[in-house]
């Protein structure tokens, strides 16, 4: 592996202790990649590494980490590309779908583009920019088992106020707990919940699914088009759960109370293909694999 500096921008709100590019951060660290950072919580405070920055530290990588549109990062990137050429810029391009109208000049610009979506991914393949899947993961710092036994929580989540939350909370009441977590709160309450429930309201893979099923918790989501390449991971019935509808939901819970050894079964299947495929280890492996071909060229 080619020794390189990395230069590593991203957004992190400095009320808490951890963020994903945080972990990810660390992750590199621990990769024997050596980091420099550049954490902001303003966007527009972004600072992109000099001349003298170069030169000095050797960079040979900029990564950006930012979900959103943002002009002056935008205006800096381009900026920064023109004079830079040679450096390997590299945009993970936060949530998309939700996002991809937002992410067209970081993306075309880029070396590399990661996108957590496969529809994204070949929508810019289709545009011959340099994109990967680059799906979501389960930072091991935060999610990780740590009780095999007895959970209290039937289920839970903490999607906040969407799609079948309030009905959850009526039909379950104090068995349906859904809260805000921060940090270190996302280990204890998922590793005391049996069926982490989520919606995906833009028919995207959430990030929950992995780190919630890399705690232990059975998964209860909506199923989205198969484009998205979710069931390409996890299989229905062996690994996850999906429901289509409010009645479909329904069914499902039922055949959950029915069946008393199903949530164990599908939360053993779906931690085992996150904790071999899907955690932070795994992605920032496969992303310096990425710049090691890019550099092999």
């Amino acid at each position: 592996m080619k020794k390189n500096t990395w230069y590593f921008v991203y957004h992190h709100n400095p009320e808490y202790e951890w963020s994903l590019p945080r972990g990810f951060a660390e992750e590199l660290e621990k990769q024997s990649i050596k980091v420099i950072r550049n954490e902001c919580n303003n966007p527009n405070m972004f600072r992109l590494p000099s001349s003298k920055d170069i030169k000095k530290q050797k960079i040979k990588v900029v990564l950006v980490f930012y979900a959103g549109y943002n002009y002056q990062l935008n205006k800096n990137l381009i900026k920064f590309k023109k004079n830079f050429p040679e450096v390997i810029l590299i945009n993970e391009l936060g949530d998309e779908p939700q996002t991809r109208k937002l992410n067209y000049i970081r993306a075309a610009i880029s070396d590399i583009s990661l996108t957590p979506d496969y529809e994204c991914y070949r929508y810019w393949k289709e545009r011959n920019f340099n994109c990967y899947w680059f799906t979501h993961w389960a930072d091991s710092k935060i999610f990780y088992l740590k009780n095999s036994g007895n959970r209290k929580v039937f289920m839970g989540t903490s999607m906040g106020n969407r799609c079948y939350s309030l009905i959850l909370k009526i039909l379950l009441g104090k068995f349906f707990i859904n809260k805000h977590l921060k940090d270190y709160e996302n280990t204890k309450f998922y590793n005391e919940t049996k069926i982490c429930f989520q919606y995906a309201r833009w028919s995207e893979i959430t990030r929950r699914i992995f780190e919630a099923g890399a705690c232990g918790c059975c998964i209860l989501t909506n199923k989205i088009p198969k484009d998205k390449m979710l069931e390409k991971i996890f299989t229905h019935n062996e690994s996850i759960i999906f429901y289509t509808n409010f009645f479909s939901l329904i069914k499902q819970l039922f055949l959950i109370f029915k069946d008393k050894k199903k949530i164990k079964r599908i939360s053993q299947n779906s931690y085992h293909i996150i904790k071999n495929n899907h955690t932070v280890e795994k992605r920032v492996e496969r992303l310096i694999d990425l710049v090691n071909n890019y550099q092999s060229q």
